[in-house]
C-alpha cells in the first residue's frame, strides 16, 4: 500500500487555507466542494455538505480564520487531527473578535483516482467557558 501521508498534509494545508478565505463567503463557497465529501457530517448537528455551507453562510460579518498547528494522520483508519487556532474576525475592521483553540477530528475517504474528501468533521473547543460562550453569542447574533 502507498503513503498518501504527503498528499493529505497537502490536501489538510490546502483546505484550512480554503475555508479561511473563500469558504464563509457566498459567492466563493462552492470552492469547498473539492474538499467535503456531499454526505459530510459536522459532529451530530449537520448531516450533509449543503447543510454545512448554509451554517458557514450564516455570519456574513465574521470570517473565521482556522491555523494548523499539529497534524496527526491515520492512514489505516483514514483519520486525521488537527490542532487548530480559530479567530473569529470583523470583517469590516479585521479585528479579531475571539481567539481559541480546538480540536478537530476529521474522517476522510480516499478513491481511487486518490482524491481525498473529508466525510466527518468532530470538533472539540477549547474548555474555557468564557470563551465559548461569546463565541456562541457571536455567530448567534451575526454580529
Amino acid at each position: 500500500m502507498e503513503s498518501m501521508y504527503d498528499d493529505i498534509v497537502r490536501f489538510m494545508n490546502d483546505y484550512v487555507t480554503a475555508y479561511s478565505e473563500y469558504g464563509q463567503v457566498a459567492e466563493t463557497h462552492r470552492i469547498m466542494d473539492k474538499f467535503y465529501d456531499p454526505e459530510l457530517s459536522f459532529d451530530d448537528m449537520v448531516t450533509s455538505r449543503d447543510q454545512w455551507y448554509e451554517n458557514c453562510l450564516n455570519h456574513p460579518a465574521i470570517q473565521d480564520k482556522l491555523v494548523l498547528e499539529h497534524l496527526f494522520i491515520d492512514e489505516k483508519q483514514n483519520e486525521v487531527g488537527a490542532l487548530l487556532k480559530t479567530q473569529a474576525i470583523k470583517r469590516a475592521t479585521g479585528e479579531v473578535l475571539l481567539e481559541l483553540k480546538m480540536n478537530v477530528l476529521y474522517n476522510i475517504k480516499i478513491n481511487d483516482d486518490k482524491d481525498i474528501k473529508i466525510t466527518r468533521a468532530r470538533v472539540f473547543l477549547e474548555t474555557n467557558p468564557e470563551k465559548v460562550a461569546k463565541l456562541t453569542q457571536l455567530y448567534r447574533i451575526g454580529y
